[in-house]
């Protein structure tokens, strides 16, 4: 995947994010707070798998040929990319968890 198309998803996803919040707020004249986790996550989210993109680019010897056609992969895959691993690691374990607090953000918020 190029690395264009992995932020453009996260950018679908705050605008579907800022829509609903939007349409909340015009329905209900309230805004919601507290919601610092969810409007986080995708940006981890993104981030993480920029880290495993940059890890695979790595591994199967595509650095500067991700768009030649002739290219061809080598056999086994290269050494190197266990900093983009460990850094993806990173950054899917602190958007799991910054999912898992925006969702508790969001209940504590509709049962107050």
């Amino acid at each position: 995947m190029l690395s264009k198309r992995i932020w453009a998803m996260m950018g679908v996803v705050y605008m579907v994010i800022i829509v609903l919040l939007m349409v909340y707020w015009m329905a209900t004249m309230d805004l919601i707070s507290g919601i610092t986790g969810i409007m986080l996550f995708p940006a981890f989210a993104a981030l993480s798998a920029q880290f495993f993109n940059r890890r695979w680019i790595i591994r199967h010897g595509r650095v500067g040929h991700v768009e030649d056609p002739d290219f061809q992969e080598p056999e086994f895959p290269q050494p190197g990319g266990q900093g983009e691993l460990v850094r993806g690691i990173i950054c899917a374990i602190l958007a799991l968890g910054l999912l898992i607090v925006g969702i508790f953000q969001l209940i504590g918020y509709f049962t107050a």
